[in-house]
């Protein structure tokens, strides 16, 4: 295997699965359903306050089953998403 072929191999299996990206995700999604960013595959933006919970609800989850098993830098990450999809939920309209 060449390396341009190593490169090509890399690139259809996307990013690595890391923690980090997982919570990137999850918070992505969040705000999607907060509306305040538009869906990329539609690029449209919708509000759904109870499935912007749902994965704030996630990621409180994904925290406590991974108490003390993160890093110091995974668990800020996670402390802060969580913080900051909470502060724009307190925001929203009911």
């Amino acid at each position: 295997m060449t390396t341009d072929d190593s490169a090509l191999e890399s690139a259809d299996r996307g990013p690595p699965a890391t923690f980090d990206f997982l919570i990137h995700t999850l918070f992505t999604q969040a705000l999607m359903a907060l509306g305040r960013i538009p869906n990329p595959i539609t690029n449209q933006s919708h509000r759904n306050l109870a499935t912007a919970r749902h994965f704030v609800d996630t990621l409180a989850m994904l925290e406590e089953k991974t108490r003390g098993n993160l890093s110091e830098e995974e668990r800020r990450l996670l402390e802060e998403m969580q913080h900051q999809l909470r502060m724009q939920i307190l925001q929203e309209p009911a």
